[in-house]
């Protein structure tokens, strides 16, 4: 049995990132292997321990400043996790949660500061791409985890400084700090990045190496890919 646990699913779904969990679901089913799926959000009672995979995905900047206040409540429980070498993805701008502060124009707001890295909301004097005040577009990347291209979509207003240790490597005007090619933020089993898209579905060998290492953990067997998801990341790599 994968217990898998949707944190913030109602606060952060903006564009209907819970396919991400859906996915994940499916893609163990497909291999017979029993997995449960839980809802949970502000104020609930969390056991941590119970979870192999946690899940957050992006909302929008009033949600996740929502969350934030939530979160923080749970950083203990999350690093404990995190230390555990437990899988926890991350996608659009919950990555924002687990940094130092998240910068706005009126203040500096703690985050988790469970990791090094800060973010900073944009606005028309820090931006520079696809309108005044958001990063908007088709993406297509690299990673050092598969051998098989990523892609997605962004729609962000979020900039990350500081990050060392990258998921991706994507073009300068959709990376972390808009400077260079680094995007998202790997540690341990932490996979944090601002691709919506959504993630897992758009990337399906992706999906299967995440899985994979979760399975093992449990000495399950994981063999089976998502045919049908190959078959759609394929026909989209012949249309770029």
């Amino acid at each position: 049995m994968i217990n898998v646990l949707h944190l913030y699913y109602d606060l952060l779904n903006l564009y209907g990132e819970n396919a991400n969990t859906r996915c994940i679901k499916r893609s163990l089913e497909l291999n017979k292997i029993k997995v449960r799926v839980d809802l949970k959000s502000i104020n609930d009672d969390i056991d941590f321990d119970k979870y192999d995979i946690i899940y957050i995905g992006q909302g929008s900047e009033e949600n996740l400043l929502l969350a934030l206040n939530d979160i923080n409540k749970r950083k203990n429980d999350l690093k404990k996790y995190i230390e555990e070498d437990k899988c926890l993805i991350l996608t659009g701008n919950a990555m924002d949660l687990f940094g130092k502060y998240i910068k706005t124009n009126n203040e500096k707001i703690k985050a988790l500061n469970i990791f090094d890295y800060t973010t900073e909301f944009i606005n028309e004097s820090t931006f520079k791409n696809a309108s005044k005040d958001r990063i908007v577009g088709q993406i297509e990347g690299t990673t050092t985890l598969i051998d098989k291209k990523i892609i997605g979509f962004q729609n962000r207003c979020d900039i990350n400084y500081n990050i060392k240790t990258p998921l991706f490597k994507l073009d300068e005007k959709y990376s972390n700090d808009l400077k260079n090619n680094n995007e998202g933020f790997k540690y341990k089993n932490v996979y944090a990045t601002h691709i919506i898209g959504p993630l897992l579905i758009r990337n399906p060998y992706l999906t299967d190496y995440m899985l994979k290492n979760v399975c093992e953990k449990k000495n399950l067997k994981y063999e089976i890919s998502d045919e049908l998801s190959i078959k759609a990341y394929e026909k989209y790599l012949e249309m770029i």
